[in-house]
């Protein structure tokens, strides 16, 4: 390859591991002929100490934020320290196939015009049943998305690369939390209106994600998620849609409604107890639903691990613009695949649940006039 068809690439990854070289090692990255790589470890560890040496003839600088930045904003700081013409951000616990800059650049030499391209992030099969829960919630659709899809409006930043040019004057943006959820769709999407242009997927660079906790049950990580992506609504209007009321929306409507009619002595108190767990039931049956349609063969416990998950992402979403007072974003959903191919398979299953809350409600009611009958 000539000298003037070389490409330099940038490596950024987050990390607060005390081994760089233990980091790098475990990505197993081949550089290909012509490449100039450089690796920017950003760490938010006082422990750690700011450096530069080499690795196997391949430049590292390890940075130490003088603040807390989280694993987003750091990101950013990694950018900013280098100056390739690509950008590669990668976790620090996912393990790189070894050809996956070969596979990049040959995407770089069929789409040089893309903003950036999106490698597969990949987990391994489940291995109980909190894991078989998160697989069929599809919270981990868009990390293997570039597997069966040619172009993604974005991509996450587990495998992510981005044209520096395309993204002159955008970084990941502050306003999401600290520990990630939102932030690299809002910076993909901002690279995507400001070029026009997509993102193409290599589904020849794979990374390997283990389990987070080595399968250990926690929903803070979704919650977390969910919290991020609940501002995207007022930042990318254009894909944001109206939808029925969730059950975290009509829990909280409705319990109102009922303890307000209750206190009118319109309804037995119980009634409001009792419509609140059929509601919570019927969240589960429509998603056992929604399980059984994507995967016949789930079991029921596959649909609870499911549902749980979801309503911890559905919680987020619900808490996040309340806190803030951004009451306009309830009933809206944000469309993640920015195409709109999944909106109506998302309105039918709302729509599902709920009829079913809607249905609870003078279930609740007689069986609370029952109650007040056998008090007396």
């Amino acid at each position: 390859m000539a000298e003037s068809k070389r490409i330099s690439i940038d490596v950024v990854i987050p990390s607060i591991r005390l081994d760089p070289d233990g980091i790098i090692d475990s990505l197993r990255m081949d550089v290909p002929h012509g490449v100039d790589l450089r690796y920017y470890i950003v760490s938010d560890n006082p422990v750690m100490k700011s450096c530069e040496f080499e690795y196997k003839g391949t430049p590292v600088r390890v940075i130490v934020n003088k603040d807390n930045l989280g694993a987003s904003l750091s990101r950013n700081v990694g950018m900013d320290a280098g100056s390739g013409t690509y950008v590669l951000f990668i976790d620090d616990d996912v393990n790189a196939s070894q050809d996956i800059l070969d596979a990049y650049i040959v995407a770089i030499k069929e789409a040089p015009d893309a903003p950036g391209y999106v490698g597969p992030t990949i987990f391994p099969d489940p291995i109980n049943s909190f894991t078989h829960g998160i697989i069929k919630s599809g919270m981990l659709h868009f990390f293997g998305r570039p597997m069966f899809s040619n172009t993604m409006a974005w991509g996450t930043t587990s495998n992510l690369m981005v044209l520096r040019s395309a993204a002159d004057g955008i970084r990941f943006s502050a306003k999401f939390p600290r520990h990630g959820g939102g932030e690299d769709i809002d910076f993909c999407l901002r690279i995507v209106n400001t070029t026009g242009k997509w993102f193409k997927t290599v589904p020849a660079a794979p990374v390997y994600h283990p389990w987070w906790r080595n399968g250990g049950r926690s929903y803070t990580r979704f919650f977390r998620w969910s919290v991020g992506d609940s501002r995207l609504l007022r930042l990318h209007p254009k894909y944001a849609y109206r939808d029925a009321p969730n059950m975290s929306e009509s829990l909280t409507f409705g319990c109102i409604a009922f303890t307000c009619a209750s206190l009118a002595g319109v309804v037995h108190p119980a009634a409001v107890g009792i419509w609140a767990g059929l509601v919570i039931l019927s969240e589960f049956v429509g998603e056992r639903r929604r399980v059984r349609i994507v995967y016949p063969r789930a079991s029921v416990r596959d649909g609870i691990e499911s549902a749980l998950i979801r309503l911890s992402s559905e919680v987020g979403k619900f808490l996040s613009p309340l806190r803030r007072g951004h009451f306009s974003n309830f009933f809206m959903r944000f469309d993640f695949t920015c195409t709109g191919e999944v909106v109506e398979f998302e309105r039918s299953l709302a729509r599902l649940k709920f009829v079913l809350f809607s249905a609870s409600v003078p279930v609740a009611y007689w069986l609370g006039v029952a109650l007040e009958l056998v008090w007396i």
